[in-house]
């Protein structure tokens, strides 16, 4: 008998020791964690421009890389939608999320955020000697439920502009390379869409056509829009020498946006002739403009030239010369910039900062804003007493032109960008960045005719 109870005893101690060890194998979620109870479905199309002709029909950029941060900001899945077939799904706990989508970012042409280390603000990072692709972005709010299923279509967005084409015509049998460059730009893209950095710049070399004379792009190039009012720079090289002419457009140049740029060398100068076409992408834009080596803007009949020394547009009239039937009056701004950022020794990293700047100093209703050449800068320094007793009388910034040659001015020599001390009647073709006492002071040509 007592051996009947001691082995009910045996078998009642084995059942606990298997139910607490199985117990063991079950999940602990912890306290404030939540097993995934909700599908999240993640759809991405393009979005469609109003009067898009059907053959522009939007189109998405694959990938589509897709990001979902919590609450807290942490990205806590990612995937990448390959082709228009596909959709994806996340299961997630009930909560608000953030969702982020980048289209056309290659592996190979971009070094994309990890999950691990993504924030709605990382960098796209364009691989170096890459250039960019068709970038489009997305962002949604999604709150999921408990037991839901929520289907998200992202509506993504182009973030480039495209330079379809670019046409120089009549260009002259010495030329050895011509090139149009664009600044200033973003640098980069961010995640959640926006932009970062507003010193980048794109450049386009062309290749001379069978006939002789034409020079053109091969191919279209995407870039990311202006970070303000954007200047078009045409380089020729001719005789081992870049002649170099600057126009400030005065419209923008957006995202979304073709652009299409047709020159004609002209002997004395540039005329050029642009088109920023929207070709279902986001509607018609035309430029239309002229381009000569004085950077040049002219006003139709009926204004009178105004007199040196005096205000135009609230510029300086530094010089005005007669010829025929037409007045042609250099101006130069009211206003100056120092400590420009570039990289010491880089002169298309000192480009783009120049440029840049003088963008940010044209004054509106004036084209073509420049460098001053070293003969205006001269003429400055000759004439220094009278402007700057000019300028002091309008409450203007004066031209510092000092006996000790401390201040010197960005100019154009050769097709290059320098710095030059007029006192001394000096060169720096290497200075150093972010000097206060490097003045930058944008220049423009208005032709009044009679």
């Amino acid at each position: 008998m007592k051996n009947k109870y001691f082995f009910k005893f045996i078998m009642l101690l084995t059942a606990a020791v298997c139910s607490t060890s199985c117990e063991k194998y079950v999940v602990d979620e912890g306290p404030g964690v939540e097993a995934p109870n909700s599908m999240l479905v993640v759809r991405t199309r393009a979005a469609q421009s109003d009067g898009a002709e059907p053959q522009e029909q939007a189109k998405v950029s694959y990938p589509v890389n897709v990001y979902v941060f919590d609450e807290v900001g942490k990205c806590v899945e990612l995937a990448e939608i390959t082709s228009g077939d596909d959709e994806m799904s996340f299961k997630l706990p009930e909560g608000d999320y953030d969702v982020y989508a980048i289209a056309g970012a290659t592996e190979s042409a971009y070094e994309m955020p990890t999950k691990e280390n993504a924030t709605k603000t990382s960098v796209i990072t364009l691989r170096e000697g890459c250039g960019h692709g068709d970038l489009m972005t997305a962002d949604s709010n999604v709150a999921l439920s408990k037991g839901e299923e929520n289907t998200l279509t992202l509506s993504l967005e182009r973030k480039v502009m495209m330079v379809e084409s670019v046409t120089i015509g009549n260009v002259p049998d010495d030329v050895t390379a011509v090139s149009v460059s664009i600044s200033p730009l973003y640098e980069n893209l961010l995640l959640d869409g926006t932009y970062s950095g507003g010193n980048g710049s794109g450049k386009i070399g062309l290749v001379e056509t069978s006939d002789g004379s034409t020079w053109m792009s091969e191919t279209g190039l995407y870039l990311l829009e202006a970070a303000g009012k954007a200047t078009l720079k045409i380089s020729l090289t001719r005789n081992g020498a870049v002649h170099s002419y600057s126009y400030s457009c005065a419209e923008d140049l957006k995202a979304n946006y073709k652009v299409n740029i047709n020159g004609t060398y002209a002997g004395d100068g540039i005329d050029v002739s642009g088109t920023i076409t929207g070709a279902a992408w986001a509607g018609t834009i035309n430029v239309d403009f002229t381009f000569d080596e004085a950077g040049g803007t002219i006003v139709p009949p009926g204004g009178d030239a105004p007199a040196v020394g005096t205000l135009y547009e609230d510029c300086y009239v530094l010089k005005s010369e007669s010829s025929g039937g037409k007045t042609a009056v250099t101006l130069f701004t009211t206003e100056c910039m120092r400590e420009l950022d570039f990289v010491k020794g880089d002169q298309e990293s000192m480009e783009s900062a120049v440029y840049a700047g003088i963008a940010g100093l044209a004054v509106d209703g004036i084209d073509g804003w420049r460098l001053p050449t070293v003969e205006e800068l001269d003429y400055v320094c000759g004439n220094s007493e009278p402007i700057n007793q000019k300028l002091k009388e309008y409450g203007k910034e004066i031209f510092n032109i000092d006996t000790y040659g401390i201040y010197s001015y960005y100019c154009l020599d050769e097709g290059m960008v320098k710095v030059y001390t007029p006192y001394r009647k000096s060169f720096n073709e290497n200075p150093n960045t972010g000097l206060a006492t490097l003045v930058l002071r944008g220049f423009a040509t208005v032709e009044f005719a009679e």
